[in-house]
């Protein structure tokens, strides 16, 4: 991760295809809100700092992030179909109903974050950490899931539809209400996730008990 006092302010605006690299950016450093959905698709971002930037309901498709912290960022509502983020931290942000489908996370994780409803359709994560972090009703179908962590975090309602988990460790996690529980084959959950999982597994199956 970069040290904030190597980094500078940036020297160009953020925009479509623009090149951050070594920055420490914040909300002025940002498109306004104000002046509506900002577009920065193909945009990349590396050995930064994003701290208290707005960028809900933007257009970021491809975006790139490696070697990034994010901080306190509103990216709730973001598309970034086919993203990349590599050695990224994601610390105190909103991030409900941000679209990552078809987006590769390697070494990324998510602390205090807010990410309801967020949109992991077909992605690939490998090495990813929920750390106290809610994904309620998180859409992961056809997702390939490599080594995720989960500490304190809240799944429920999640789907796991036709994914794949390898080596993921879901102790800690809230697997309530949860679909597509048998994609979940091979993880790792705590006795006290089993009846949630079980439920889970057992609706899936059509059995019903009366």
């Amino acid at each position: 991760m970069p040290r904030r006092e190597q980094l500078a302010p940036p020297l160009t605006d953020l925009h479509a295809d623009a090149l951050w690299d070594g920055v420490l950016a914040t909300a002025e450093h940002a498109p306004s809100p104000d002046e509506g959905a900002a577009r920065i698709g193909g945009a990349e971002i590396r050995d930064s700092v994003l701290e208290g930037i707005r960028l809900s309901s933007a257009r970021a498709d491809s975006l790139r992030l490696t070697d990034v912290v994010v901080r306190d960022c509103d990216l709730s509502g973001m598309v970034a179909d086919g993203a990349s983020f590599t050695r990224v931290r994601f610390v105190g942000c909103r991030l409900t109903g941000i679209v990552l489908s078809d987006a590769r996370l390697t070494d990324v994780s998510f602390e205090d974050c807010h990410a309801d409803m967020v949109n992991l359709r077909m992605a690939r994560l490998q090495r990813v950490l929920l750390s106290a972090t809610r994904c309620r009703q998180a859409d992961l179908l056809e997702a390939r899931v490599a080594d995720l962590s989960t500490d304190g975090a809240d799944l429920r309602g999640a789907s796991f539809e036709r994914a794949t988990f390898a080596a993921s460790d879901l102790r800690g996690a809230v697997l309530e209400d949860v679909r597509g529980a048998s994609a979940l084959r091979g993880a790792i959950i705590s006795p006290e996730q089993v009846l949630a999982v079980g439920l889970a597994l057992i609706g899936e199956a059509g059995i019903r008990v009366e």
